[in-house]
Parts: C-alpha cells; sequence; structure tokens
C-alpha cells in the first residue's frame, strides 16, 4: 500500500530564506559576481581597478579600485537591499548613466558569502574596514589605513547554499572562462581605465589573467587585450551622417541627430 501524500500547510518563508533565496537569482555565477563588482568601481569613477582572485574564484574574489569611496554616512546602508545613490524612484530610470542602480549586488553578495568592505572616502582621513553579516548589516568596523577608494572583498561565494556552492566548484573552470570573457569585453570599452585581473592557485604565484594600461583608445585596448596581430586585421569603422535627401526620404529631422553615432 503506497503511503498518502502528508498534506502540509502554506506558511510564509522566514525573511533570511527569502533573502537567500533570491540573492541566488541576483548573483548566478562568478562571471556576475565579478561584473557587479567591477561596474560599482567604474560606477564611481575609478581609472585603476584591481580584481584578485583565489583559486579562480572559490576561495576569494577581491576588487579594490582608486574611485570616490563612500562617505561614512552611507556605511548603514551600502549593502543593504534596495539601498542605493543612484536612482531614487522609477522615474530615475530614464536619465540614469551608471551601471548599476537597483541596489541588489552588495546586499545578494552577502547572502551568498562572507564579505569586508575597506573603503576610503574622498573627504576622508582614513578608511575603514566594515564586515557584514549574510543579511547586509555591520558587525565589525575598524579604522584602516589606505588611500582613497574601495576595497570588496567576497570570501566563499555561494557556501550559505551547500548544493549550489558544491556546483559551483564542480564547474569552477568554465565559471572562470566566462568571467574572463566578461571582463575582457570591459577591459575594452573603458577606455582611460587600467583593468588588472590576477589569479592564485593555492600558494602558487599570481598569474596575470588580462591587463590593460589605461589607454586612450579602443584600438589600444583590444591591442592590449588580443594582441597587435589582432588589431592588424580589423576594419576601420568610418562614421557618416545621411545626408538630407536620405533624412528627408526616411522622414528623420537632420537637426535631432546625434552628432557622434559611434565613439
Amino acid at each position: 500500500m503506497e503511503p498518502k501524500p502528508v498534506e502540509k500547510t502554506i506558511k510564509p518563508i522566514d525573511h533570511r530564506s527569502v533573502h537567500q533565496i533570491c540573492s541566488g537569482q541576483v548573483v548566478l555565477n562568478l562571471c556576475a559576481a565579478v561584473k557587479e563588482l567591477v561596474e560599482n568601481s567604474l560606477d564611481a569613477g575609478a581609472t585603476n581597478v584591481e580584481v584578485k582572485l583565489k583559486d579562480y574564484g572559490t576561495g576569494l574574489i577581491e576588487v579594490s579600485d582608486n574611485g570616490c569611496g563612500v562617505e561614512e554616512d552611507n556605511f548603514a546602508g551600502l549593502t543593504l537591499k534596495h539601498y542605493t545613490s543612484k536612482i531614487q524612484d522609477f522615474s530615475d530610470l530614464i536619465n540614469v548613466e551608471t551601471f548599476g542602480f537597483r541596489g541588489e549586488a552588495l546586499s545578494s553578495l552577502c547572502a551568498l558569502s562572507n564579505v569586508s568592505i575597506v573603503t576610503c572616502h574622498k573627504s576622508s582621513n582614513i578608511g575603514t574596514r566594515l564586515e557584514f553579516d549574510h543579511s547586509g548589516k555591520i558587525t565589525r568596523r575598524v579604522p584602516f589605513s589606505r588611500p582613497q577608494g574601495t576595497t570588496v572583498s567576497v570570501q566563499q561565494l555561494f557556501h550559505t547554499l551547500p548544493v549550489r556552492h558544491k556546483e559551483f566548484q564542480r564547474n569552477i573552470k568554465k565559471e572562470f572562462a566566462k568571467m574572463v570573457q566578461i571582463l575582457q569585453a570591459y577591459c575594452i570599452i573603458c577606455t582611460g581605465v587600467r583593468i588588472n585581473c590576477t589569479n592564485q592557485v593555492g600558494q602558487g604565484k599570481k598569474q596575470a589573467v588580462v591587463s590593460t594600461s589605461g589607454s586612450s583608445t579602443l584600438k589600444e585596448n583590444i591591442s592590449a587585450i588580443f594582441g597587435h596581430k589582432q588589431v592588424q586585421t580589423l576594419i576601420p569603422f568610418v562614421q557618416l551622417l545621411p545626408s538630407e535627401e536620405v533624412c528627408e526620404e526616411y522622414g528623420l529631422n537632420v537637426s535631432a541627430l546625434p552628432t557622434k553615432l559611434y565613439t
């Protein structure tokens, strides 16, 4: 005789579990974690971004920059869900000029890993080291010497989700390869920004993954990532605005057209 299914009452999931479950949909993999942190650095106006990984990102993901840093008044909301300085309401999305604006990345990383942040705002004389619990609340705060900018350290990504953590470790080489591809894209498009990434396996030496020198052109960045030979195979892009005849034919307003279609 087959056992009868046990009827269970529908109940709300506790707040902490909800946070962990939803966070797993924001930071899906290593690529997403690194992407979110690098974008935060770029939004902070950084011209130098250092990405350090240990064991391909399973042990540590650390992103350090020389951006504007975080003001002391913003420490409490830094890693809370839907807290952001980039928008205030939905209407702001029309004019948003930053990579991030949802206020979810750091909160999600806190729920999925052990997060600490060292930051020094441009108006401060000394930096501060902050440690957070999995809900994004500050558990420890101490003065810490560092120049202007921010360093975010993420240890043991996905360790709060055992099944996801095991899968993450098992596929880390594939995850790492995808992360390198997305980082290369940022290295190419971000002119005037030096981006450097290293990986250290065990107690071995740090190995360079990608690196740019902060060049002012896309062409130089492409050369830094893929080599000079690859640059020689590129086809020049010539920008031509549509003529008055074309604008008239397709009903385009000449004065409303952007002066630069491609930069």
